[in-house]
């Protein structure tokens, strides 16, 4: 507990504030640098630029947008404990909060200086547990990816006769290993880019994307399938800019996850409708991804986000689902600076959409910060709940007063 000198508290009510002060003040072991963000947009910055130990954080403020609060600090900042502060009874924000990442809960109004240390040492452990959990799964899927594209290879070798005519029976036998092998494959990429993501290591390339470009060039790299299918995939006109600022391989990933979840779902002879447009009244664009199928189920509404969550885990399976693909795109359209979302289609079917803003935005903070390249015009205060008449300080990246931990 001797190395923590900077705890980010993100908190707009003045007395909770104050009460943590008082707490770090009580405990002579400890000399801590609390610095306070009074809303979510701040803490961003805050977490961007400088180096701390942990987050403090309350979900609930104006801007944070609730569980939406975690996700973004952990872009951010993937690296850093949070503490999640939540009133008495939100029993149900205090386990959704560690499902999105946050290693701990402290109920406010109830905290006190025992209390608050062990949550600083659970949070630390947990996460030096997840860096460990993280580090295996990633060295294990390395290690598998090699010889499972080896073993993929030669099975797609061995199908296109390379060998020789197969006799039937063994034929078809290659064909199931080399179908499963596939979705081996699938399943390890998914992994991979899942731990990625959560470590803060998926390096991101932002540049100005023609996203009608992007969408005819996604569709037709898919089109195959859909075929396959019996689906047709339809572009609506799109109205949206001609470019947007964002990373085009990761937003392909995202828009053929869509397409191809859709096309596995609808029914055939249905269509799958792709459309970009302008979102009125803001600097922001949609793409849609329309199918015709079965809908999102009730009950399966609330999880189609999660990990390996599929809403027939029979037929998923069968089709070669992994149940990670929206996971994924979730987390990767959040590091865009965007939203993704879904609702119930008119006359049936389900329309999931990807909102991205069109100018540049906070979503590339972290990744500047990152590079050592932080696009900050003008100074930001540190406001440290220590000082009773705070002087603003220019931050730097390199050589803040205290440094990083």
């Amino acid at each position: 507990m001797s190395t923590i000198k900077r705890i980010l508290l993100v908190e707009d009510n003045p007395a909770e504030a104050c009460l943590l002060r008082e707490i770090f003040h009580k405990d002579g072991s400890l000399e801590v640098d609390l610095v306070c963000a009074t809303s979510m947009a701040e803490a961003e910055k805050y977490l961007a630029a400088v180096g701390f130990d942990f987050v403090l954080l309350d979900p609930c403020l104006p801007d944070a947008h609730g569980l939406a609060a975690i996700r973004r600090a952990r872009i951010v900042a993937p690296d850093v404990p949070m503490i999640v502060l939540i009133s008495l009874d939100d029993e149900a924000l205090s386990t959704e909060s560690l499902q999105e990442g946050a290693q701990e809960n402290l109920v406010k109004g109830q905290i006190e200086t025992r209390g608050l240390l062990r949550a600083l040492r659970c949070a630390a452990e947990r996460k030096r547990l997840e860096r460990l959990r993280d580090e295996f799964v990633s060295t294990v899927s390395h290690e598998l990816r090699t010889p499972l594209t080896a073993i993929a290879g030669s099975l797609g070798l061995l199908m296109g006769s390379a060998a020789g005519t197969l006799p039937e029976s063994a034929a078809r036998l290659v064909g199931i290993a080399h179908n499963s092998s596939q979705r081996l494959v699938r399943l390890v990429n998914d992994i991979l880019d899942i731990e990625k993501l959560d470590s803060g290591h998926a390096a991101f390339d932002f540049k100005r994307v023609e996203i009608g470009a992007l969408i005819n060039e996604t569709v037709e790299s898919i089109r195959g399938y859909a075929d396959g299918r019996r689906v047709k995939v339809r572009i609506e006109a799109a109205t949206a800019p001609s470019d947007v600022r964002t990373d085009a391989d990761r937003l392909a990933q995202v828009v053929t996850n869509l397409l191809s979840n859709a096309i596995r779902f609808s029914p055939p002879d249905s269509e799958v409708v792709v459309s970009a447009l302008k979102k009125a009244g803001s600097d922001a664009v949609v793409i849609s991804v329309r199918d015709h199928g079965q809908g999102v189920s009730a009950d399966f509404k609330s999880r189609i986000f999660a990990r390996f969550a599929q809403a027939d885990g029979t037929n998923a399976r069968r089709e070669g689902s992994t149940g990670l693909g929206l996971s994924i795109a979730r987390q990767i359209v959040e590091r865009l600076g965007g939203q993704i979302g879904f609702a119930d289609a008119v006359g049936g079917g389900t329309i999931f959409h990807v909102e991205l803003p069109i100018s540049d935005g906070l979503a590339d903070v972290a990744q500047d910060a990152r590079s050592g390249d932080l696009p900050i015009t003008s100074p930001i205060p540190l406001v440290s709940i220590e000082d009773t008449a705070p002087q603003p300080q220019t931050l730097r990246l390199a050589g803040v007063a205290g440094g990083a931990a």
